[in-house]
């Protein structure tokens, strides 16, 4: 599938016409056409940057797709990452008197804590330590869509009951920006957990309900 046909079946399914799409991000109409019929082969990272918010799909999803990531990296890069969380998180867990397994299928989140009656979920986001002029954008994005969907998801979820959730970040900036959004409306208690992978440690926990 090449880009364009990528950009026209996001638009379809998120029932946004080329003049809207067109309208909200500020790209023209005959630009977005000529993207879709092949047209336009090298597609400006500036131009994707201004679909990201209005397909409502990460930025780097779209760089990807486009050819400017190499999407096995960043896989392997996510699960290397997800294996340090585990690494880190499960030995302080224990400890502290849980009984810890890693999620599978449908289950929310990476790791269940289990201590008396209460289920402890935690969810790991990877936040990639890159330096280059679209990275503050891409964490905004990311940060965004963490929010939206993980409280999208706990919202509805009609699993096992969650007595706490948390959602942990190895990034300082995103731990900082989680903190500004409190979910109003779950009975659950939610928690925003920040790793230092250097130092191979849990930073701190915020409580945010």
């Amino acid at each position: 599938m090449t880009f364009g046909e990528y950009l026209k079946q996001l638009r379809n399914e998120k029932s946004i016409s080329q003049r809207e799409l067109a309208d909200k991000s500020g790209i023209s109409n005959a630009e977005i056409s000529r993207i879709e019929t092949g047209g336009r082969q090298k597609i400006s990272p500036d131009v994707l940057r201004a679909f990201a918010p209005v397909l409502d799909v990460q930025y780097e999803e779209l760089m990807n797709k486009a050819g400017y990531l190499n999407r096995s990296t960043l896989m392997s890069e996510n699960k290397e990452a997800e294996a340090r969380f585990i690494e880190i998180v499960t030995p302080k867990l224990i400890r502290d008197g849980w009984n810890v397994e890693l999620c599978k299928g449908s289950r929310i989140g990476d790791i269940l804590a289990k201590k008396d009656n209460v289920e402890w979920f935690l969810d790991f986001k990877y936040f990639r330590n890159r330096e280059d002029n679209d990275r503050h954008f891409r964490d905004d994005m990311m940060i965004r869509e963490t929010m939206w969907r993980t409280y999208g998801k706990l919202a509805t979820y009609d699993g096992e009951p969650i007595s706490k959730f948390t959602i942990t970040v190895n990034s300082e900036k995103a731990y900082n920006n989680l903190l500004k959004f409190v979910p109003g409306n779950l009975k659950i208690s939610i928690s925003i957990m920040l790793l230092d992978f250097e130092k191979n440690r849990i930073v701190e926990e915020h409580q945010l309900t």
